[in-house]
């Protein structure tokens, strides 16, 4: 089992704990700061992007079924064009004041499968509703990597696509990721990964995975760990 857990979320780019110990009968495997979210749209006049600067969420593994939590907050995107912000925070647009994140709740999946698709809910504005995410998977003990994308109609989500003037934004937004989750080891921590797949991390995603006397796991993880748990 996993020692010294604690119950630890992470997120925000650190590790809060919150108290209860983790079952011995699943793996959470934490979410780096690597990658990208992206979200894209258009309008009738030019086209516009934003990308993630914090990545929130987790996967739990439990008898070789994963389930999943992807959390987007409008203020830690950066869009490519200056004012969208405020447009976001607008009572008849996003409103983001009021609903501030897109969460995405990942239903059971086994990456080892590398399915194509998976099942997940969309929470946004105060609805949720289902969507079928293409997805490809890779997994690299202790690393998870999944890169995925699909599209949503704003109206589905009760969002009437903003409009000022001539310029008018389209319905459908595109959300694109990659994003690496990694479990790790305190207790037992005698695990061992081949040269050639921790190089490949290293080399590839410029994750480090440490293999020490009571740890295993990425380098990351540990460097957010409170002190009395490195």
């Amino acid at each position: 089992m996993k020692g010294l857990i604690l119950g630890t979320l992470f997120a925000l780019g650190g590790l809060v704990a919150f108290g209860a110990e983790q079952d011995s009968d699943q793996e959470i495997y934490y979410i780096l700061q690597k990658g990208f979210i992206k979200v894209a749209g258009t309008t009738n006049l030019f086209d516009f992007k934003g990308q993630a600067v914090r990545h929130e969420g987790q996967l739990v593994e439990k008898d070789g079924s994963y389930t999943g939590k992807l959390l987007l907050r409008f203020v830690d995107l950066n869009f490519d064009l200056p004012g969208v912000g405020e447009v976001l925070e607008r009572a008849d647009y996003m409103n983001d004041k009021v609903y501030p994140t897109i969460s995405i709740d990942l239903d059971h999946f086994t990456p080892a499968k590398k399915p194509t698709e998976i099942k997940a809910e969309l929470a946004m504005h105060g609805a949720t509703r289902p969507i079928t995410i293409a997805t490809q998977f890779e997994y690299l003990p202790p690393v998870v990597k999944v890169t995925g994308s699909f599209s949503i109609k704003q109206t589905d989500f009760n969002v009437k696509p903003y409009r000022a003037g001539l310029m008018k934004v389209g319905d459908i937004l595109d959300v694109q990721f990659k994003v690496f989750f990694c479990e790790y080891y305190t207790e037992n921590a005698n695990l061992k990964i081949s040269a050639e797949t921790a190089a490949k991390l290293a080399t590839d995603d410029k994750i480090s995975v440490l293999m020490e006397k009571g740890f295993f796991g990425c380098e990351e993880i540990k460097k957010n760990l409170p002190s009395g748990q490195k």
